[in-house]
């Protein structure tokens, strides 16, 4: 029938609202979800060409799974998947509910967005994968001006929920994984950022989560974490300027040089604190007071090893530079 057939009456059906009352449940672990398969269709390739083939009425790996795995409920049929349950829960909310999972500013649990987004990418529901992304997208920028703004503590409004400290590490280490799984490269090194920020080297390795990520993940940590800290002393080298009698332009050498030395002082113990945080910025009543001459020269330095080491970020993790994983940001995004 054509997608405006007319009826009689001079009514047309429109074929794309026009939906066969094709119920199905999706089995998921402990849970069973009924739902009106012509929408999952209609959303999802990888769903549609499950419909097309009838389901085995048995095999091997499904019983040994599930040996009273049902073909048939309540006259309905039956698709097992052997997906996570809470985020197949939150997956199919999100195509059935219009309400649940609304495009940014809009906040959204993290654990929600995980799910949906894993399997927006497994079953091919391109637009829930974007609009996941771009909520990502937002919770991790890829901008400096915006990196900086999340700081000093990475809390990320309330995308984390109630999660306490540790489950936050876990979610961090979870949304690499996530990230990795899906190809959306462009956001994992800040992702990587916010927990070494946050958390001791030594406490993200000692937790369980740590032993989920793989090999080449837990390595890109570990030469993150020591890359980072040899960008300190380029970020914060204007410490180490010494002025003489013969520098003309500073009102006063031996004030500038004592005022310097305090500040290393200072800053070297945030460095015994926080041995990552290399980029974020000192706050004003943070910076030395310098004469205007030698301030105004101590900025300059400090914001152009803090640029050049935002723009080395990637790298130090193992990861393309900039230019390139922006533009498969800008492809995956649509932009």
């Amino acid at each position: 029938m054509s997608s405006n057939a007319s009826h009689a009456s001079g009514l047309q059906q429109v074929s794309k609202l026009w939906f066969e009352p094709d119920m199905v449940v999706i089995h998921a672990g402990d849970r069973i979800f009924r739902v009106l398969g012509a929408i999952l269709k209609q959303k999802s390739s990888v769903f549609a060409d499950m419909f097309a083939f009838p389901q085995p009425s048995s095999n091997s790996d499904s019983e040994a799974e599930n040996p009273t795995r049902p073909e048939m409920m309540d006259g309905v049929p039956v698709v097992t998947v052997y997906d996570d349950p809470t985020e197949m829960e939150v997956f199919l909310q999100a195509i059935y509910d219009s309400d649940f999972f609304m495009p940014p500013p809009k906040q959204i649990d993290i654990r929600h967005c995980l799910g949906i987004l894993r399997l927006a990418h497994k079953y091919d529901v391109p637009y829930l994968r974007v609009r996941a992304l771009e909520h990502l997208d937002a919770m991790f920028p890829t901008s400096l001006p915006e990196f900086i703004s999340c700081m000093p503590q990475p809390t990320l409004g309330g995308h984390f929920g109630e999660a306490d400290v540790d489950n936050v590490l876990r979610l961090l280490m979870a949304t690499i994984a996530v990230a990795t799984e899906v190809g959306a490269l462009w956001f994992i090194p800040i992702v990587y950022c916010f927990l070494l920020r946050g958390w001791d080297l030594s406490d993200i390795m000692a937790d369980e989560a740590w032993s989920a990520l793989t090999d080449g993940q837990r390595a890109m940590a570990i030469n993150g974490y020591v890359a980072l800290t040899k960008q300190w002393h380029k970020v914060f080298s204007f410490v180490s300027i010494a002025r003489t009698a013969n520098d003309a332009q500073c009102d006063d050498w031996a004030d500038c040089n004592r005022k310097r030395l305090g500040a290393s002082r200072r800053i070297n113990n945030t460095f015994d604190q926080h041995p990552t945080s290399a980029m974020y910025c000192l706050r004003d009543s943070a910076w030395p007071k310098l004469c205007q001459h030698c301030l105004a020269e101590a900025k300059t330095i400090h914001e152009s090893a803090k640029q050049h080491c935002w723009d080395e970020l990637p790298t130090m993790f193992g990861f393309p530079r900039w230019g390139e994983l922006q533009q498969m940001r800008i492809d995956a995004l649509g932009l």
